[in-house]
């Protein structure tokens, strides 16, 4: 049976692991990306080491077929890593034809939002599915777009760019600089943004939540989430009912240009589960177009949580080898 090296490229750390066809892990390594500096020649020089102690093993060494990697600015056709502002180094880094030349084995890059996409398709609740959008919420909002059996890159692979449509909240400014995109009203800093927003205004209409005795800093998506589902707090709840509503009309948006079997969502604000589900679900039902209804599903991703970033960047190297 093959086996592919994943690898999940991210400011603090790099995840390595070798994956088998049923996506389980069967080997795995953490490399500290900070603590190889800030010249990208030292932090391949550490990977590729990394990647040789891995399939010296003999059980492994002649059965991984290709490696594939999943990071932030990453260009499938250019290979390069293009100008990652959390990434240690700067410049656009041939990352591709480097790793290649050092370990002997085809290696394709993409980013990372497109890698979850394969990765759902390849191992998870997308395995059956020929259409689907994958919407990454995390510290921003990432999307692949999968449709007719393939994913969508588009020219200069930057295609589907979903959380910047400017389908949020119009006076929430981007990080991006400009305003009203989905990331601005949905990402885990607007969930903390909108706690804190209705805590102040709980406090002012002389009300009590239990987000009140969480000080501001500490209040985000997860601990708002843990609030919620322990003591069924309604101001709790109601951060996630207007993120999901929000998220909702967008999606009903986004099925208008690819007609999706589903949208899967995916990473720390999605992991909250029915919180965030049913009012996404409702909005998205009452916003849809009619020629659209009963026919697509919103639905939370199957990949563990530990390894899904890892199964992404495997699956890349899975679709290249097939």
């Amino acid at each position: 049976m093959s086996l592919y090296l994943g690898i999940d490229i991210g400011g603090t750390n790099t995840e390595l692991g070798i994956v088998d066809e049923e996506g389980q892990i069967v080997s795995s390594q953490t490399l500290s990306t900070k603590q190889c500096g800030s010249l990208f020649s030292d932090y391949i020089e550490a990977l590729s080491q990394q990647i040789a102690q891995m399939i010296a093993n003999p059980a492994l060494t002649d059965r991984v077929v290709g490696i594939g990697i999943g990071a932030p600015n990453a260009n499938y056709f250019s290979g390069c890593i293009e100008e990652a502002v959390n990434l240690p180094w700067t410049g656009n880094t041939p990352i591709v034809a480097d790793l290649s030349a050092r370990t002997g084995l085809p290696v394709v890059l993409d980013n990372d939002a497109n890698a979850s996409a394969l990765g759902e398709h390849s191992y998870g609740v997308a395995r059956e599915l020929d259409h689907f959008v994958e919407i990454t919420l995390g510290t921003g909002v990432g999307s692949g777009i999968y449709a007719d059996g393939r994913l969508i890159r588009g020219y200069q692979g930057k295609a589907g760019e979903l959380g910047h449509m400017a389908v949020g909240e119009p006076h929430q400014r981007c990080g991006c600089g400009r305003y009203g995109c989905l990331e601005a009203s949905v990402a885990a800093p607007a969930v903390a943004r909108r706690a804190v927003s209705l805590k102040k205004l709980c406090l002012e209409q002389g009300m009590w939540s239990e987000l009140c005795d969480i000080p501001d800093e500490e209040l985000t998506s997860k601990t708002v989430a843990e609030v919620a589902l322990a003591t069924g707090d309604s101001l709790a709840r109601q951060v996630f009912e207007e993120t999901g509503e929000i998220l909702g009309r967008a999606l009903a948006q986004f099925a208008c240009f690819s007609a999706p079997q589903a949208f899967v969502l995916f990473g720390g604000v999605a992991r909250c589960g029915d919180l965030l589900l049913q009012p996404a679900r409702k909005a998205f039902d009452e916003a849809l177009l009619h020629i659209y209804r009963g026919s697509i599903e919103i639905l939370l991703s199957s990949l563990p949580k530990g390894q899904a970033a890892v199964l992404g960047a495997a699956s890349l190297a899975r679709e290249r080898a097939l």
